[in-house]
């Protein structure tokens, strides 16, 4: 099957809660069999393409350059990282956002996406059941899917790497 659309993931969540450990490790996993290209910390990159970026923001706006990349076919994948949910310049097809298990839960608006509890490592020495934050976080969710995770020890990743391949096939079925 062609593809013939690009899918833009937004990674969001508070400081250190692991958004930049996440795209590391998709990466890694996907780069071989996927475009990629990434907006994260301020720096710009793309996998697999002969393709340079911009060297300053004066050759080109960066919304307009992610937006020209998503347009071009050439890209399977982008991830556009992002400290919270507010509204950005760049529209995406759908959100991955990771809380801390270990943290207090904020309260999130209702999400098209992926919840990710991460740090459950952490989670156990707090003495917070799992089991009922993650029912906990879901019972607020019409549209999320909620996963527990570990991103340092890639426990759970397999799942997400799923949940994101889905999503790119039904891109490609539209």
């Amino acid at each position: 099957m062609t593809k013939t659309k690009t899918l833009t993931l937004g990674i969001c969540g508070p400081k250190d809660v692991g958004k930049t450990l996440l795209i590391k490790r998709v990466t890694e996993i996907l780069a071989h069999r996927y475009t990629i290209a990434t907006l994260t910390n301020g720096v710009f990159t793309v996998e697999k393409i002969n393709y340079v970026p911009p060297t300053t923001l004066e050759d080109m706006d960066l919304v307009d350059e992610l937006n020209l990349l998503h347009l071009s076919g050439k890209i399977d994948l982008i991830f556009v990282e992002r400290p919270e949910l507010q509204p950005a310049k760049i529209k995406t097809d759908a959100v991955i956002y990771l809380l801390d298990a270990s943290a207090k839960s904020p309260r999130l608006p209702n999400l098209r996406g992926l919840i990710l509890l991460n740090k459950i490592d952490l989670a156990t020495y707090h003495r917070i059941d799992l089991a009922t934050l993650q029912a906990q976080v879901a019972a607020d969710q019409d549209q999320a899917e909620v996963l527990l995770t570990d991103l340092k020890d890639n426990q759970g990743l397999q799942n997400i790497v799923c949940w994101i391949e889905k999503n790119l096939e039904n891109l490609d079925r539209k």
